[in-house]
């Protein structure tokens, strides 16, 4: 077989004719480049984990809630603390009852619950490179969520600490303080 044939059809004026994309045609082709760092995915992964923190709080409150004996405990525990500490509550009755610590459970579940989504959320979106401050009320949620241990309040923290280093990855370049 012949080389010769392979190439026919072709012919100069098509081969001149391809862009190469080395000519300069306008100086309005400048693309602005961002380094490329692992911050922003070890910040995502700190909030999935405080996600699960919080979730994992929620789950043991919701447990609590449900059982008789450990609302019990922990109303004669309030009160055992409250006395000890010499601290008396505005009230007609002198003590904590069952119906109030039902409420400050039912109520620090559901402050875990959202804490959690907004977590995901904003590790999702960590992730992504996306929607800066959706990112940072995620990271700020994990912060006052308080977790386990304040396990989510430690990773809530280190996630907000990679995202403010990861800033010019979502586009953010310079300080805008026009406020």
């Amino acid at each position: 077989m012949d080389e010769d044939h392979d190439s026919e059809g072709w012919e100069e004026t098509q081969y001149e004719s391809v862009d190469w994309g080395d000519e300069e045609e306008s100086g309005s082709n400048v693309v602005a480049l961002y380094p490329a760092t692992g911050k922003p995915s070890q910040a995502a992964i700190a909030l999935i984990v405080a996600g699960f923190v919080l979730l994992g709080t929620a789950t043991t409150m919701n447990g609590i809630l449900n059982d008789e004996e450990k609302i019990q405990g922990v109303t004669v525990k309030y009160n055992d603390v409250m006395g000890e500490m010499g601290l008396e509550i505005d009230q007609e009755e002198e003590e904590i009852d069952e119906d109030f610590v039902r409420n400050v459970i039912r109520f620090g579940m559901i402050w875990e619950l959202v804490c959690a989504i907004l977590a995901f959320a904003g590790g999702a979106l960590l992730m992504m490179r996306q929607n800066y401050n959706m990112v940072l009320i995620g990271c700020a949620a994990a912060i006052v969520g308080l977790g386990g241990l304040l396990l989510s309040t430690l990773l809530g923290a280190i996630a907000l600490y990679l995202t403010f280093q990861s800033r010019p990855e979502f586009g953010i370049t310079e300080q805008d303080e026009s406020w």
